[in-house]
C-alpha cells in the first residue's frame, strides 16, 4: 500500500512538475478569517470547576477566553492569527493577549488542549464594578485578514460581575 501511494505521489510530480507544498508551509488564504469562542472559569488544574463554561464571575476569579481562528474558505485552522480579547470595565478598555495552544505541549495536570485553540485570561479586580461587562475578540493573520468576535447580544448571556 505504501509503495502504491509513493508511486502515485511520484507520478503526480512527474505530470505536474512539482509536488504540493507540505502542510506546514505557508498557504494562501481562500476565505474570510473567522473567530469563534466562549468564556470560562480558569482555575487550578484538577479542580472540577476548571474550564467550566460560565458568564458570571466574582472578584478575584480568572475569566478565561477560549477562541478559535479558521480560514472560512477551507475550514482549516489559521494558526498564524494573533488574537486579543478586549474587556470594557469601569469606562476603560483592557486588552488581554491570547496565546495559541494548539501546538503547545499540555502542561502536567491539564487535559490535552484541542487543536486550534487560543486562550487568555483576566483576573477580575476587587474594584471592578458589579454588573454586565462588554467584550470582543479581534484577530489578524499574516495574510492581512482581520476578524472580530462579538458575543451574543442577549443581555442574560453577557459577562457579568457578581458580588
Amino acid at each position: 500500500m505504501c509503495a502504491l501511494l509513493a508511486t502515485i505521489a511520484t507520478a503526480g510530480v512527474a505530470v505536474y512538475g512539482q509536488a504540493p507544498p507540505p502542510r506546514s508551509q505557508p498557504r494562501h488564504p481562500s476565505g474570510k478569517l473567522i473567530v469563534t469562542g466562549d468564556v470560562a472559569l480558569f482555575i487550578k488544574p484538577g479542580d472540577p470547576d476548571n474550564c467550566i463554561l460560565t458568564n458570571r464571575f466574582r472578584h478575584g476569579q480568572r475569566l478565561g477566553f477560549r477562541m478559535t481562528a479558521t480560514d472560512g474558505g477551507t475550514g482549516e485552522p489559521e494558526n498564524t492569527a494573533m488574537l486579543t480579547a478586549h474587556v470594557r470595565v469601569g469606562g476603560r478598555k483592557i486588552d488581554v493577549p491570547m496565546r495559541f495552544r494548539g501546538d503547545a505541549p499540555t502542561p502536567p495536570g491539564y487535559l490535552s488542549a484541542p487543536y486550534n485553540l487560543w486562550t487568555g485570561f483576566w483576573v477580575v479586580p476587587a474594584d471592578a464594578p458589579t454588573g454586565m461587562l462588554r467584550y470582543t475578540v479581534t484577530a489578524t493573520d499574516k495574510f492581512g485578514r482581520s476578524a472580530e468576535f462579538l458575543p451574543y447580544s442577549y443581555e442574560a448571556s453577557q459577562l457579568t460581575i457578581v458580588p
